[in-house]
Formats: structure tokens, sequence, C-alpha cells
């Protein structure tokens, strides 16, 4: 089999079913319910354990807070469409570092969520004509990286039988 149709078949094993997350209410310490912290931290290990060998380049891992200029060897899983691409990257170095991304392929600007197994947001960075911010998190901050966490959740995480 070649290398193509291995990764098409990762590809295609990503994708499973999940549950819904609650949205975030916008306060300062909410934490997600454990259903769903168990639901992320299970995403997560999926994405360990199946992800392909990768590198956060020095310049994001610094505006994360990853590295001081060094690059950051992960685990990830990606999931393109015909104008966005999406990922989820676990360190190697430190498992309770996850980096939800998302790429507009037409403009070539990011967005980075840094987030725990719970799934607690911790950093957002946000990159537009190759300038890479770090940025205070709002509310749309919040509910897009809420949508990305659900994202991962419905493609990594087998659903529960049927009784």
């Amino acid at each position: 089999m070649g290398i193509a149709s291995r990764f098409v078949g990762l590809l295609a094993g990503l994708v499973l079913v999940g549950t819904m997350l609650p949205a975030d209410s916008g306060q300062a310490k909410h934490t997600p319910a454990p259903h769903a912290q168990k639901k992320f931290a299970q995403a997560a290990e999926v994405a360990n354990s199946k992800g392909l060998h990768s590198k956060l380049p020095p310049h994001i891992s610094t505006l994360l807070g990853l590295s001081k200029e060094a690059e950051t060897a992960v685990l990830q899983g990606v999931v393109r469409s015909p104008n966005q691409v999406q990922g989820i990257d676990i360190s190697a170095s430190n498992k309770g570092d996850i980096v939800l991304f998302v790429v507009d392929e037409t403009t070539k600007d990011q967005v980075l969520y840094l987030t725990s197994p719970e799934g607690m947001l911790r950093k957002v960075v946000k990159i537009k004509a190759g300038v890479g911010d770090t940025v205070r998190i709002s509310p749309d901050d919040k509910a897009a990286f809420e949508k990305e966490k659900q994202f991962w959740i419905d493609r990594l995480v087998t659903p529960a039988p049927a009784k």
C-alpha cells in the first residue's frame, strides 16, 4: 500500500461520530462539564496514538508559549476541505499541550488554540498576512474554540454502543 493511500486511510479512520459539547458561558473560570472533558481527553489520546509525526515551527511554538524559538515535535491529525485545513497537534514532550488549528486556504490566515486534555482554552494565536499575534480571548474566540473541540471529538471518539 502506498504512502498516499495509507494517509487517506488514516484520515478516513479519523471520521467518527461523537457527542455535543455545551457552549462556553464566557466566564473566566468556567470549566467544561466532566463528560465533555472526558470526551476531549479521549480525542486527544487518539490523536496522540494515531497522529503523524510533525513539528510546529519555531515562531508558532514561541507565540503559543511552548518554546523559545525552537520547533516543537507533535503528533498531528489533519482534515482538509476545499477551502480549509483543520488540525490537532499533541506535543510529543508534554501531552498536556494541545493545539487545535484552522487554516483558511484562500487567505492563508490561521487561528491556533492552545488547550489542555481537559479542554481548557489557554491561549489564542491569530496569523493574518503572515504576522502572528497572541490575542485576548473574546467570546467569539471561545465559541469558535468550542466548535473546533467538537469537530475533533466527532472524528476521534468512538460513540458508545447502542443498547
